[in-house]
């Protein structure tokens, strides 16, 4: 049996990753916030020394992300993105290393964000938490490339979410699909699209790369 664990599958991309898996033939192992809390350290040890860990792919689609300038961003906001965000990455990743070098094979996906590569006014955790998720990705890529466990992070560029429908007026959205190339937002099947083919068999050789998915965007710089 192929085996996913999918961190987040209760967001619109992490709903879209699953389904897509799911039809593909995969068991997916989603768990619940109460199940798997990524704000405790102790909660994800107690979870994954309970559990079985032959997974065959890993996704961290879980994400946090809030607006505060850097006068008024504190300590505690600062840690729980980045406890969210990467350091749960982490945590989840160590453990499935040992059975991934086992088996000789495994798949490990962290779906970053636009931020991972630049930078914008108040969002200083969460572009730190992004960049320091594709740093870990480039340095699990080195460590276990010999081992044929393909690393990567995707960054979806602006997805038609409830969440982007809710923190957007129709007027900013339609301004924002004129400066995307492609003319539309991405669709949360664009993004499990491409986060099924790194996480299966048809990537035979990609690793250590961050996949941009904007429709173009990131082409021309980044535009307010």
């Amino acid at each position: 049996m192929k085996n996913l664990l999918l961190t987040g599958a209760s967001g619109n991309i992490g709903q879209a990753i699953a389904q897509l898996f799911l039809s593909k033939g995969y068991k997916v192992t989603a768990p619940t916030r109460q199940e798997l809390d990524l704000c405790d350290p102790q909660n994800i040890d107690n979870y994954f020394n309970q559990h079985s860990l032959e997974y065959l792919a890993f996704i961290h689609c879980a994400g946090y992300n809030t607006l505060y300038s850097l006068e008024a961003l504190k300590l505690c906001e600062l840690q729980k993105t980045l406890q969210i965000n990467t350091l749960s990455f982490f945590q989840i990743l160590s453990y499935l290393i040992p059975f991934f070098k086992q088996k000789k094979k495994g798949y490990v996906l962290g779906i970053s964000s636009l931020y991972g590569t630049i930078a914008r006014e108040e969002r200083a955790s969460y572009v730190m938490s992004k960049h320091a998720m594709n740093g870990l990705m480039q340095t699990a890529c080195l460590e276990l490339g010999s081992y044929n466990i393909k690393v990567n992070t995707l960054s979806p560029g602006f997805v038609d979410t409830q969440m982007t429908r809710k923190n957007n007026s129709l007027e900013k959205i339609q301004n924002l699909q004129t400066k995307i190339p492609l003319k539309r937002l991405g669709s949360v099947e664009d993004i499990a699209n491409i986060a099924y083919m790194l996480c299966s068999e048809q990537n035979t050789y990609i690793s250590g790369q961050n996949i941009i998915v904007d429709g173009g965007f990131m082409a021309g710089g980044f535009q307010k």
